[in-house]
């Protein structure tokens, strides 16, 4: 009589519990994202170094070293790895609390060019492996980074920041997940 109890007993427990453990079991494979942001050269000076190690070359790079300040249209490079499963996309890109705006611009373009590669407040990504006015850089709809990939990120500042200061950059995916690094302006990380 205990035994025939237990059995039923269990049996509608296990009825009931049933509905619950499939609602809160997670499905499929879950997609987490990890980017590192691994350098950056923000110097006052040019050339400047994209992720490889190469300089970008005149006269695509990046601003003028006379006045100890990164002014407006004058460029820096972050240097950024996807180190997920899947591929990125960043879905905003912040520098200093300024939200600069992806250009998937086919030239680099010489600085100060009017209408010729990134403008003030805009940014294109890219991938190596040189610097060079048709160098090679990202011409996807959206700035999406591939699993592994190390590309660098060169934004036309759109306000002057003095060399030395401290900023925050924040990268947003379009999971939703904000990866965050300091940077020093007039320095670079090898």
């Amino acid at each position: 009589m205990l035994v025939a109890i237990a059995v039923v007993g269990g049996s509608i427990v296990f009825v009931f519990a049933q509905g619950y453990i499939s609602e809160t079991q997670i499905s499929g494979t879950p997609q987490i994202e990890f980017v590192k942001i691994i350098g950056y050269d923000t110097r006052d000076e040019s050339p400047l170094m994209i992720h490889n190690g190469l300089d970008i070359l005149p006269p695509n790079c990046c601003g003028d070293n006379s006045d100890n300040l990164k002014t407006v249209d004058e460029r820096i490079a972050i240097y950024i790895q996807n180190n997920s499963v899947q591929p990125i996309t960043i879905s905003k890109l912040t520098l200093g609390g300024v939200e600069y705006q992806y250009t998937s611009s086919l030239l680099l373009g010489p600085w100060q060019a009017g209408g010729v590669g990134p403008q003030p407040g805009e940014y294109v990504i890219m991938t190596g492996p040189d610097g060079t006015v048709n160098g090679n850089i990202l011409q996807e709809g959206s700035p999406r980074i591939q699993p592994g990939e190390i590309v660098t990120v060169l934004l036309d500042l759109d306000n002057t920041i003095k060399n030395g200061r401290d900023l925050q950059v924040n990268i947003i995916t379009s999971k939703g997940n904000v990866f965050v690094s300091t940077l020093i302006v007039g320095q670079d990380t090898p």
